[in-house]
């Protein structure tokens, strides 16, 4: 673990540059080392991957709409699922240019195939925050974890980091929107998410100016940064449009250390009267570029199967999903309570579990 690894809250260290691969490599192993190579040439500390399933994604046979347009979302996710051996050779390979690596997933079945792993940390997706179960799950473990906080309110982060006492290093400030225009970015909550909790606090990048935002972002004192890149922007795929080409990417980087490195041009950053626009107010709660995904981004229970009126559910009757374009049921922190319940009514697979399923309450 290198000095300035995420596993040090606090210490004086250079600010820990993550580059998030995602699903840019395509399915192609060599497209990823490419990747990786950029990335180390740019000066990043790390490489983040992603580990999606459809299985637990989004319910099946639902749509995301907006930015993904007219199809199935669990398809389009299916296509971009990696396996563990893939992922391996990912990981055997940043780590033998010097690069650490973190991994990220949507939940039980991503972190079984990540704890296979030698992984330097791992990563909460905003869109992952309130599986309170999966975090409790991770708290388990020893890897460090840094979470992501896009489009959620102070009283859910808080409740996110409580479940992460043994292994939370990082804090991102983040707004879900692919990409952020600059008037939306709200960076001085990096400031206030340092007053209110005593870890590290970064910035998750998601506007297409290479430098003005992470730069800005250093000068407020934010210890990480998080960025997407991509070989080319035209290339196909869900996350190339909105991310750093190459020569972006090192040009974050050099811009990253040099405010890191040099009070005086921090400062001029801090008043220089361009910057003003991105700076906004503390944020709690949703953004108007944020309401599409959190629309479609909540997470809740679905069941599994269909299941008649009787059933004593087990663990593997329900599951947690984002929502696409369904309304979701009970919040995930209840997932444990379900298990050993007696359903009082029968379901259809997929449908959210509500308290009525499990209440019989006559009114």
């Amino acid at each position: 673990m290198q000095k300035n690894s995420p596993k040090s809250p606090g210490q004086p260290s250079e600010v820990y540059v993550i580059a998030e691969l995602g699903s840019n490599h395509n399915g192609s192993l060599d497209i990823a080392r490419q990747h990786i190579d950029v990335a180390k040439e740019a000066g990043c500390n790390a490489i983040k991957f992603q580990l999606p399933f459809a299985a637990e994604a989004y319910p099946p046979k639902t749509r995301f709409g907006d930015l993904y347009g007219d199809v199935f979302i669990d398809e389009l996710i299916r296509k971009n699922e990696i396996g563990l051996e893939f992922l391996q050779q990912m990981n055997e390979y940043a780590h033998g240019l010097g690069l650490e690596t973190g991994c990220s997933g949507d939940g039980f079945i991503a972190l079984e195939m990540m704890r296979q792993l030698p992984f330097d940390f791992y990563k909460i997706p905003s869109f992952t925050i309130s599986h309170i179960p999966l975090l409790k799950a991770m708290n388990q473990g020893k890897v460090p974890v840094i979470l992501s906080t896009g489009r959620h309110t102070l009283g859910q982060i808080d409740e996110a980091v409580r479940s992460l006492p043994d292994v939370l290093t990082g804090i991102l400030h983040c707004i879900s929107a692919y990409p952020c225009p600059p008037e939306q970015l709200n960076l001085s909550s990096i400031t206030f998410l340092q007053q209110a909790f005593p870890y590290r606090v970064g910035f998750s990048d998601h506007s297409l100016d290479a430098a003005m935002a992470p730069g800005l972002a250093v000068a407020l004192g934010a210890e990480i940064i998080e960025k997407h890149f991509t070989l080319d922007r035209t290339m196909e795929g869900p996350d190339h449009f909105f991310a750093l080409q190459p020569d972006e990417l090192k040009l974050m980087v050099q811009q990253i250390r040099k405010v890191s490195s040099d009070a005086a041009y921090a400062d001029a950053i801090l008043h220089d009267a361009r910057y003003e626009i991105m700076k906004g107010s503390p944020k709690n709660g949703l953004v108007p570029a944020e309401q599409a995904f959190y629309t479609r981004t909540r997470l809740g229970i679905y069941f599994n199967k269909t299941l008649e009126a009787g059933s004593i559910l087990q663990k593997e009757d329900f599951q947690v999903f984002r929502c696409a374009d369904t309304e979701p049921g009970l919040h995930p922190r209840y997932l444990e309570l379900l298990n050993g319940s007696r359903l009082v009514k029968s379901v259809e697979a997929f449908a959210p579990v509500n308290w009525e399923h499990i209440i019989d309450y006559q009114g």
